[in-house]
């Protein structure tokens, strides 16, 4: 019985467990069927859609056709700048295994570049697992076929056909057009989604003002691929709209002959064992319309060379760390004293100030009141005499100017000048950065000098004299000058500089027209506009004219100013303005040289060679 009953319980006991064992096992079955199903339920639910996008990302690829972007011409229709096709490597980071290296490794081989610096490139451009990123472009047909024959090992790695720009006169007006650029994330944000992480856009210049109108509207096209990311089968197709062509007002001829002009004569100034170069600027515009056929800033830049993968980090960095300031427009940024360039503006306040009379004399004892000296006496020769306003012109004498201005004052002065356009922007069309210049007066030396003595800050007139020969604090742009220029040409008309004349949709059709805007009609009596543009007439003209021997051939009527603007413990620079013909001028030019010293013998020069090529006469000279 005793056995029995053991027997019993040991039966009993191994029940239980088992029914613990089942009971385990049954909840450890329900909670696994459970979480099962909460997780088919999160994938096919839940996430159901975002895994099929994902899904469907492997197997399709939307590619976006980018649109053939605008070309940039000059007045003429020359094309400037143009786009050709070219082979773009891209890559779709959701295509490439995580164990890439092999990836990583070849293409770092054939595109010359570090590991790191095509991680950094990839995830610069990358804004979703299956969109494109596009890693080198422009890329040799050699490039191609490696990638081509290596299709097996490259999974996500696939080649686009793209649009580049193709520059055709080897950096001409270069600082006009401006170039393209890696998009910044401040752009993409500005831009919107139409752009995409590893996409060109204009940074300056024409490119990036007109961004929008020179890129045209994406199109796309969507393939079916294979694990290799090969395309099987095209599902869809939107055709890109090309973007807007742009005719620029540039003569393409004419700029040429300006920057030739300025490189070739610059190099006679110095000695010829030195070799030096000489920075400076060319602007040349109509003034019936401020149309600007030319604008040459030296030294310029190869906008060709900012989009070549192989130099493009290493030239920018050469072109910033440059002295000279490559980079930098001097055509309208550039902040220069005008010398005795400025003289005909003062001449024009003395005269409607009623300071003095066109044919009054006067005796150029060849110094100032307060110390100012005719350039002939500075360089040991004799003083100009009795002389008047065209005289004055003619021979540039400082005495004459100091004397008058003074009489009309820095109050008179200042209004005149801000009249004729300087110390502000001209406002100019087709470019975003532009320098303002500086008119001084009364209040600005007080606030400029605020820190310093009263005495510091009290305008003298000695201050006026120097502003009334060009020479002191005052600064214009070349821009500036070449507006005002105009306004004397045209007795009394500014109109709106512009380097952009008409925008073009793909068909051909005008969709904006710049030019003729003008911007002020000054109130200047004829007769003062006759004795200054007649003193200008005689610089040329004049036995002692100070251009009389770089035009003394030119069969066209013309009235200009030289000019020298002195620079402590350097040389001077050299400046001449002028516009032709005098009767119904088409053209005016300004020229300046930095450090070039006389504008009669530097810059002079290089205004005659644009006024032959604009009128013929360098031809004609040819043809002889």
């Amino acid at each position: 019985m005793n056995w029995l009953s053991e027997r019993g319980e040991t039966l009993i006991l191994g029940n239980k467990q088992m029914e613990q064992r089942l009971r385990t096992f049954y909840i450890l079955a329900v909670v696994t069927a459970l979480i099962l199903v909460g997780r088919l339920w999160n994938l096919q639910i839940r996430r159901g859609d975002y895994y099929a996008r994902l899904a469907e990302g492997n197997r399709m690829r939307r590619i976006r056709v980018m649109p053939t972007r605008g070309v940039i011409m000059d007045r003429n229709g020359i094309e400037l700048i143009r786009s050709r096709p070219a082979f773009t490597v891209s890559l779709v980071p959701g295509g490439i295994p995580r164990n890439s290296q092999e990836v990583f490794d070849f293409l770092s081989e054939i595109f010359d570049l570090t590991s790191d610096e095509l991680t950094a490139a990839i995830e610069k451009g990358r804004r979703s697992l299956y969109e494109p990123v596009r890693i080198m472009r422009d890329v040799s047909p050699s490039t191609v076929v490696a990638i081509e024959e290596n299709r097996v090992y490259l999974p996500g790695v696939f080649i686009e056909e793209e649009w580049v720009r193709d520059y055709c006169h080897d950096g001409l007006a270069s600082h006009l057009i401006g170039y393209l650029g890696l998009i910044s994330e401040k752009e993409l944000m500005e831009y919107g989604m139409s752009y995409g992480s590893s996409d060109l856009v204009g940074k300056v210049g024409i490119e990036g003002i007109y961004e929008n109108q020179l890129r045209g509207i994406p199109g796309s096209i969507t393939v079916e691929v294979n694990a290799l990311s090969r395309p099987i089968q095209t599902v869809s197709y939107v055709e890109a709209v090309p973007g807007h062509n742009i005719i620029m007002t540039i003569d393409k001829e004419l700029q040429s002959v300006a920057k030739e002009a300025f490189i070739s004569h610059t190099k006679s100034l110095g000695d010829e064992e030195e070799e030096k170069l000489y920075n400076g600027v060319v602007v040349a515009l109509n003034p019936k319309n401020g149309e600007v056929l030319v604008m040459v800033s030296i030294p310029d830049y190869d906008a060709a060379r900012l989009l070549d993968p192989s130099e493009r980090n290493s030239y920018y960095n050469a072109l910033v760390k440059n002295k000279d300031l490559p980079l930098f427009n001097r055509a309208v940024q550039g902040q220069y004293g005008p010398g005795s360039a400025f003289k005909p503006f003062i001449a024009v306040a003395m005269l409607e100030e009623n300071a003095v009379k066109a044919e009054q004399v006067f005796n150029a004892t060849g110094t100032s009141q307060y110390g100012v000296r005719d350039w002939i006496v500075a360089q040991g020769g004799a003083p100009f005499g009795p002389i008047n306003l065209t005289d004055a012109l003619a021979m540039s004498s400082n005495h004459y100017f100091a004397k008058f201005g003074t009489d009309v004052g820095i109050d008179r002065i200042s209004v005149w000048l801000r009249e004729f356009g300087f110390g502000s922007q001209t406002g100019i069309i087709g470019i975003s950065e532009e320098a303002s210049g500086l008119v001084p007066d009364r209040d600005w030396k007080k606030q400029y000098f605020s820190g310093y003595s009263p005495s510091d800050q009290a305008w003298y007139p000695t201050d006026t004299e120097q502003i009334s020969i060009g020479q002191g604090f005052v600064t214009v742009t070349p821009i500036q000058l070449a507006a005002a220029y105009g306004a004397i040409a045209n007795r009394g008309t500014i109109y709106q500089p512009t380097i952009v004349k008409q925008i073009l949709d793909p068909e051909g059709n005008v969709v904006e027209q710049f030019s003729k805007i003008p911007v002020k009609q000054l109130d200047v009596a004829d007769e003062t506009w006759e004795s200054v543009i007649q003193g200008m007439q005689a610089v040329i003209t004049h036995p002692r004219g100070t251009a009389r021997r770089v035009f003394a051939d030119f069969p066209i009527s013309i009235a200009g100013k030289t000019g020298s603007y002195e620079i402590p413990n350097q040389e001077a620079h050299g400046l001449f303005a002028a516009f032709a013909p005098v009767e119904d001028p088409e053209l005016v030019v300004v020229v300046i040289v930095e450090h070039g010293i006389g504008g009669a013998s530097s810059a002079a020069p290089i205004a005659r060679k644009v006024f032959d090529a604009y009128f013929g006469l360098d031809m004609q000279e040819l043809s002889e």
